[in-house]
């Protein structure tokens, strides 16, 4: 039976060149026995920019925008953002967060119809997002506020997460909780976690990655020392995966 290997990219598989060539030798020897999916908050092109850049393999599927989008041989998956479109209102949404000053819309190319990117004021008080949330919550809408790498904040789906769409992609494959493994390192990656048994946390992981694992961390999360893709070498060696 394959196992599935699900990876975010910036500072997880992607942040030391040397690290990520001894992985990508060990992947293509496995490759026949796995699936492989890159889970990034990237948009498909700047995702496919990094994969030029970095000789990254091809993958099986791409999750991008933080889940609110999945590809699959350049194609974006209909059914998805349809499933993810239920309770989706992006103009109120827009005017909601519109109200919280310490919020600051990304740039175009960071947006996409079911996702919203701002960047936070790293003066703000720390119930900004909570206070969002709740804003959201009593208008009815089915949404999520995702914070991540001490700036960035997503509003998405409340089905429409990295992990869900982990999920989603896991019934498509009929591949079990047991044989997936999910790496990651900031908080956009939390969902990959919640909604997976086996976990990979690399070294060199963001605080707010590291506060929920100490908190809700199962043991099926493994906390690597070694970084980048150095970690995703020694999780695959813990798990017994690729072997």
């Amino acid at each position: 039976m394959r196992f599935l290997l699900v990876s975010d990219l910036d500072n997880t598989l992607v942040g030391d060149d040397a690290a990520l060539s001894m992985l990508n030798q060990s992947l293509q020897k496995n490759r026949e026995q796995m699936y492989l999916i890159y889970a990034t908050g990237r948009s498909y092109a700047s995702a496919r920019a990094l994969q030029r850049e970095h000789a990254l393999l091809e993958p099986d599927f791409w999750i991008t925008g933080v889940g609110s989008e999945i590809y699959r041989d350049g194609a974006q998956d209909p059914q998805w953002a349809k499933q993810i479109s239920e309770g989706w209102d992006r103009d109120q949404a827009i005017f909601i967060a519109q109200q919280f000053q310490p919020l600051s819309l990304q740039p175009i190319s960071e947006q996409n119809p079911h996702k919203i990117s701002y960047f936070l004021d790293p003066k703000a008080h720390t119930n900004t997002l909570i206070d969002l949330q709740r804003a959201l919550t009593d208008a009815g809408l089915a949404m999520q506020v995702v914070f991540s790498s001490n700036r960035d904040v997503d509003i998405l789906s409340a089905k429409g997460d990295k992990g869900r769409a982990v999920l989603y992609l896991r019934e498509q494959l009929n591949i079990p909780a047991e044989t997936t493994l999910v790496c990651g390192d900031s908080g956009n990656d939390i969902s990959l976690f919640e909604h997976s048994t086996l976990g990979l946390i690399v070294g060199n992981a963001q605080p707010e990655l590291l506060r929920w694992y100490r908190k809700h961390g199962r043991p099926g999360h493994y906390l690597a020392v070694k970084h980048y893709a150095w970690g995703i070498l020694e999780g695959l060696h813990h798990f017994q995966l690729g072997r």
